[in-house]
Order: structure tokens, then C-alpha cells, then sequence
């Protein structure tokens, strides 16, 4: 048999499993990445562009300040005092939640000719030394605000300290996720094939004890109609083959899936399969769900039982039959004329038993000895067998007697049957010389009681049969 249709030849490859997991770890790299990206180049140039923004417009704001300052005609010593004054209040403004000086250092140089300032004191600073290289710096000239003629430039360094710290502590906290994002990518790819690998190498498992099992075991689709695999126990069992379609199948196993193979709540059933040669093989028939590659499939077992069968028919044989007359024996028939009294009782059903008797068979026994006597009792057994109907049971009843029960049956009908039975043993040719054998019986038809009731009658009219000269039916 090819070997394409063994459970170890397919390996699962997990292929989309992989591809999905790359493709998550490149959309988590890809996201870090444009966050980043998006950080470096749009929010934190946003971001020095608004701190710079307002660095102008507080020095202008500035500006504005000291330039009021010679609009009241000072003299020149109050006016350096008041420029002094003014200056050192503009280092003294500070961010209200870090309380970090908006102002680092600010230069004044006046033009002597412009302004009442000694010579001396034409040029003003405050604050630290301008050693700040990413200060932001705003020059602003200064107008005297009644004669708007300029009077000197004002220089303002901005503190960018707390723009440095948010720009530094975010970059920082970028790195750390950018870092814990690509770390945890690589330990869930690996992770992810880790777990990718023990899946291929436990299912490769799976398909390799299925495949060499000596039972027959087909995995199906959930539908249970398309056959997926098959190991080679199944293929030989049922005799799978290739159809034109390139699908396993076979006449054994059209006929046990349209007969309907269990479902996983009544999980086996005792099932009947006819081979090729339509021979029966009678096998335990188990279903169960199982996922293999993450898609649900069904994995159908047999298990021949047909010897097991073939024991317990011989020991049901045993127990019921007679084995000289190959009928039933007394146990069985009891058993039979229960259930059908029973079923009688329950749905209202006729029913009528006929009592045998072989005449004169001790005088047949003592005259030609018991063989003939036993080719006797077989004979008549098989008559009996010829002439009753399917549904009808007959067997020996003990000795040369015999019960036949008849179902849905009235006295009268089984009154026929009797005078058939009689008469055809009456005709029997027998080779041994002067042999000749006959029989008689009792009619008894069920009208409620018990069993021993309905044999007490049928048994008193065996005896009426007897007494009237034998070879005769009474009812």
C-alpha cells in the first residue's frame, strides 16, 4: 500500500504559527519605532520650539520693563539703582512647580550719547557666566518710550534646565520601553518556537504511534466523510484505496459511516463491517475529537471483535440449544414464552403454544435400539423447524416432547400448523424396515395466568390426543 496515506508522512510545520509570531514581532518593533520616530522628530523639536517661543516673549516682556524705567526722568545714580533693582528681580522669577529661574543671565549695554548713564555704568549683567550651549538667547533692543529712539540692546539667557530634564527623563523612559519591548519580542520568539517545536515533535509523535498501532485508526474530517489519514491497519481492514478524486475510500467504509458511527457522548458501539468478499467482521466502533495543527479532527478506532463474537455465539448456542435436535432446550423456551407473555400482557397480542409428544417412542427406542431413536428426535426437530413460521419457536421440550410457540397466534391457526407438522412427519420414509413414526399434540392458546397455566392446558390436550389413539391434534 503507497505509503502517502500513512499518518508519519505528513510533518506539521506550524509555517502560519511561525509567520503569525514574526509578524507580531515585527508589528511590536515597527510600533516602537514610529513611537520613537514620532518623539524624535515631531514632538521634541514641537517642544523646543514652544520653550523657545516663550523664552521670546518673556524677553520682551523684559524688555518692556526696563525700558519703562526711563520714562520717569530719573537722575543717573537713581536710575542704575533702579536698573539694578529691576535686573535683579528678573533673575528671581522662577517655574511655579520646579522653582528653577526662568532666566539665567541678562546683559544691558546702552548708547552713551542716548541715554543719562555714567560712563561707567553703560554696561549691566547679572546672573551666571553664558556657558549654557543650548540656552536659548533673545537680543532685544530698547527704545526710550517717550522719544522711541534706541537706547541699547538687552540680552536674555533662557534656563533650559527643566526642558533638558523632560527631554532626557522621556528619551530615557524611550529607551528602557524601546529596550523591554525588543526583549520581550525575542523571548516570545523564542518562546514562541520553543513551543512550536515541542508542538511539531508531539504531534510527529501522535502520527508515528497512530501509524504503527495494530489496530485499524483513521483520522476524518469533522463531518466524519473526508478520510485525512489512515494507518495501515485501516487501510488493509476496511480495504482503502484511492478513488479518481484522490480521497481514501471503500465500500466497507461507505456502509459503516452511512450506518452511523458513534458520537463522542455514546463513545463505542458494537458495529457490523463486511470486507471485500462481504464476509461479516463484527468490530468496537470508538470516535473522539482531537486538534491536530490547531484544527479539529476525529480519530475513528476499531477493534475486530468478531472471534469474541464468534465465542459468545457458540456459548449462547450451547446454552440455549439441545445438542441432539439442534433446537432450542427447555431453559431457552421458558425464557422466550416469558417475554412473550409479557409483551402479551403489556400490548394486548395473541398467542398460542403447541405441545408434541414422538407416539410409542420408548417402544421405537427398545425395538431399534436408541441410535435410531436419536436419528428419530433429530428428524422430527427439523420438520418442526420446516414448518412453523420465522417468528415462531420451537425446541425440545424434554425427552421426545417438543414446545412450539407461536406469536400472534389463535388456537385455531396453531391448530393448522400442528395438523402440518403431523402430517409431514406422519409421511416420513425411514431406511430402517418397518420403522414408522408419529406424533401427537396439545393446543393451548393464552387468555391471562401464568406459564405453567398455559402448558397445564396444553399439556391436558396432548393427553386427550393420546387417549383418542395418537397421531392426532386437539385443541
Amino acid at each position: 500500500m503507497p505509503s502517502e496515506h500513512r499518518f508519519a508522512e505528513e510533518r506539521p510545520s506550524f509555517a502560519f504559527e511561525r509567520n503569525l509570531a514574526a509578524i507580531f514581532g515585527l508589528l511590536g518593533l515597527l510600533l516602537t519605532g514610529l513611537i520613537s520616530s514620532y518623539w524624535l522628530l515631531v514632538l521634541e523639536p514641537s517642544l523646543q520650539a514652544d520653550a523657545e517661543s516663550r523664552a521670546h516673549a518673556l524677553a520682551q516682556a523684559q524688555a518692556r520693563s526696563l525700558e519703562s524705567l526711563f520714562a520717569i526722568e530719573l537722575p543717573p545714580e537713581r536710575l542704575v539703582t533702579a536698573l539694578d533693582t529691576r535686573l535683579d528681580g528678573i533673575l528671581l522669577l522662577k517655574e511655579q512647580g520646579t522653582r528653577t529661574p526662568l532666566t539665567d543671565r541678562v546683559e544691558l549695554e546702552f548708547d552713551p550719547h542716548a541715554t543719562s548713564l555714567p560712563a561707567e555704568r553703560l554696561t549691566f549683567v547679572r546672573g551666571e557666566d553664558a556657558t549654557c550651549a543650548n540656552c536659548f538667547v533673545t537680543e532685544e533692543p530698547l527704545y526710550h518710550p517717550r522719544k522711541h529712539q534706541l537706547i541699547g540692546i538687552a540680552s536674555f539667557y533662557a534656563n533650559t534646565q527643566s526642558l533638558s530634564a523632560l527631554i532626557g527623563d522621556v528619551r530615557s523612559k524611550l529607551f528602557w520601553t524601546g529596550g523591554a519591548v525588543l526583549l520581550l519580542i525575542v523571548l516570545g520568539w523564542l518562546s514562541a518556537g520553543w513551543l512550536l517545536r515541542r508542538l511539531r515533535e508531539s504531534e510527529t509523535n501522535l502520527r508515528s504511534l497512530l501509524d504503527v498501532a495494530p489496530f485499524p485508526m483513521l483520522l476524518v474530517d469533522q463531518s466524519q466523510t473526508l478520510i485525512i489519514r489512515a494507518n495501515l491497519a485501516a487501510i488493509r481492514y476496511l480495504g482503502l484505496s484511492k478513488g479518481a478524486d484522490g480521497q481514501l475510500a471503500s465500500a466497507a467504509w461507505t456502509r459503516l459511516r452511512d450506518e452511523g458511527l458513534p458520537s463522542e457522548e455514546e463513545g463505542q458501539r458494537e458495529m457490523q463491517i463486511r470486507d471485500q468478499e462481504d464476509r461479516p467482521h463484527w468490530a468496537v466502533v470508538s470516535v473522539i475529537q482531537i486538534h491536530l495543527s490547531g484544527t479539529p479532527h476525529r480519530l475513528v478506532s476499531l477493534v475486530d471483535i468478531s472471534e469474541l463474537k464468534s465465542i459468545q455465539q457458540r456459548l449462547h448456542q450451547a446454552a440455549n440449544t439441545d445438542a441432539l435436535t439442534r433446537s432450542y432446550n427447555r431453559r431457552y423456551l421458558f425464557e422466550r414464552l416469558h417475554q412473550e407473555l409479557l409483551q402479551c400482557d403489556r400490548e394486548g397480542h395473541r398467542l398460542a403454544v403447541i405441545l408434541f409428544d414422538l407416539d410409542e417412542f420408548k417402544s421405537i427406542n427398545d425395538t431399534y435400539g436408541h441410535a435410531v431413536g436419536d436419528i428419530v428426535l433429530a428428524r422430527a426437530a427439523e420438520v418442526l423447524r420446516q414448518c412453523v413460521r420465522t417468528m415462531d419457536v420451537c425446541g425440545r421440550y424434554g425427552g421426545e416432547e417438543f414446545l412450539v410457540i407461536l406469536p400472534s397466534a389463535t388456537a385455531k391457526a396453531a391448530f393448522e400448523i400442528a395438523e402440518r407438522i403431523r402430517g409431514e412427519i406422519s409421511a416420513l420414509n425411514w431406511s430402517t424396515p418397518g420403522l414408522r413414526v408419529t406424533i401427537s399434540g396439545g393446543v393451548a392458546e393464552y387468555s391471562g395466568g401464568t406459564i405453567d397455566a398455559l402448558l397445564e392446558v396444553a399439556d391436558r390436550n396432548l393427553y386427550r390426543a393420546k387417549e383418542r389413539g395418537r397421531n392426532r391434534i386437539v385443541y
